[in-house]
This record gives C-alpha cells, sequence and structure tokens, in this order.
C-alpha cells in the first residue's frame, strides 16, 4: 500500500507544480485573454491541489507537500523581451498544456488502481476531466491568437505591398 500513495504523493506534487507553472506564465504573458485563462488555470489547479490533501488527511495518508512557492524568476532585460513579445508566448503556454497531460496520464493510471481510496480516486477523477476539457479550451484559444495574429501579418504585408507599389 505504500507504494500506491507514494504515487498518488506523486500527482499531488504534479498538481501543484502545474499550478505553479500556469501562476507564473500568467505573470509573464500579456495578452489579457490569455492572462484570465492561466490565471483561472492555476486557480482551478490550486482546488484540486487542497481537496487532494483534504482526501489524504482524511485517509490518513501525510501529504508530503502542502503548498507550492510561486512567483517568477527574476528576468534579466533579455529574458523579459522575448517573454513579453505576443509571437513567444505559445511555446510558453504549450508546456503549461503538456505538462497537465502528463498529469491526465498519472490520473488515468491511478483511476485503475482499486487499492486507493475511492473519495481519493473520486478527486483523480474530477481532476482528470476537467484537465482534458481545459486542455482543449486553451488549445482553442492558442488557436485563435494564432489566427488573430496571421490575419494582423498579413494586413500588415498587403499594407507593405500597397505602398511599395505607389
Amino acid at each position: 500500500m505504500k507504494k500506491n500513495y507514494q504515487k498518488i504523493q506523486a500527482l499531488l506534487k504534479m498538481t501543484f507544480e502545474s499550478e505553479k507553472r500556469y501562476y507564473e506564465t500568467a505573470e509573464d504573458i500579456q495578452i489579457v485573454e490569455l492572462k484570465r485563462f492561466l490565471n483561472h488555470q492555476s486557480v482551478e489547479r490550486n482546488k484540486y491541489a487542497n481537496e487532494l490533501v483534504e482526501a489524504f488527511t482524511f485517509n490518513e495518508i501525510e501529504p508530503e507537500m502542502l503548498f507550492i512557492k510561486k512567483g517568477s524568476q527574476k528576468h534579466n532585460g533579455l529574458d523579459l523581451k522575448i517573454v513579453l513579445e505576443n509571437s513567444k508566448y505559445l511555446p510558453i503556454v504549450r508546456k503549461c498544456l503538456n505538462y497537465d497531460e502528463d498529469i491526465i496520464e498519472k490520473c488515468a493510471m491511478l483511476v485503475r488502481d482499486k487499492s486507493i481510496p475511492v473519495d481519493i480516486l473520486e478527486v483523480i477523477t474530477r481532476l482528470m476531466t476537467f484537465l482534458i476539457f481545459q486542455g482543449i479550451e486553451g488549445n482553442h484559444i492558442i488557436e485563435e491568437l494564432k489566427a488573430k495574429n496571421n490575419q494582423q501579418y498579413q494586413t500588415k504585408v498587403v499594407q507593405l505591398r500597397n505602398n511599395f507599389l505607389r
């Protein structure tokens, strides 16, 4: 049984880490729509991490961690410029979404484990379902922003062509 608890402890750590990634990414991104989405994702992951801690405590499992320290590292001027450029947000947000896929895989593995207490499995199932749907929403937002950026780029190219042909 101790081994199973290590697996759910790892899920707890991953959930807190995901919260931290979304929080720190939201601090760096300057696109309002995306910043709102990222902040919401951080808050939701915190909620699920706390639900896991509560379920652990109820089942007399000592959580290995109760919180994670958040806050962006200090950026130098070049790093800050790279983070703030609109074209650079995609890889940063994709890293968050990809990490969620790892959590989903971990959840899928754990829900098959019959030795995990039912109330913990219930939180894991809700977390997994939430992450699946939020991944879809996150990808949708990214695609919309990419389309906007492409449209703006095409408009600029047409304007430059028109100015050049005059």
